[in-house]
């Protein structure tokens, strides 16, 4: 996440750690299906990170979010099913 939000020159990577690190938090888990915000809070907080930033700032990340909204519940829900049945058959019977 860090490669793909900071400038070449590896400047500003100080400045846009804690917007990294509050996205990997409110980010949902495909193990858990929850967020580690929700987890350890309770509740998810507002973003503040996509309120109104520059266009040209963190591109690669609003490319990213962007084909993960596109994905269906159908996507997230076949990962859950592979997941489940790969634990399931490690499980001694």
């Amino acid at each position: 996440m860090l490669r793909a939000c900071i400038t070449p020159n590896q400047t500003d990577w100080v400045a846009k750690l804690p917007a990294i690190e509050f996205a990997v938090n409110t980010s949902r888990s495909e193990s858990t299906g929850y967020s580690p915000f929700l987890l350890n809070t309770g509740r998810v907080p507002r973003a503040m990170v996509w309120n109104n930033p520059a266009k040209d700032e963190y591109p690669s990340v609003r490319v990213y979010a962007q084909k993960m909204k596109q994905l269906s519940a159908h996507d997230s829900l076949e990962a859950r099913v592979k997941q489940t049945r790969h634990a399931t058959s490690r499980r001694p019977s």
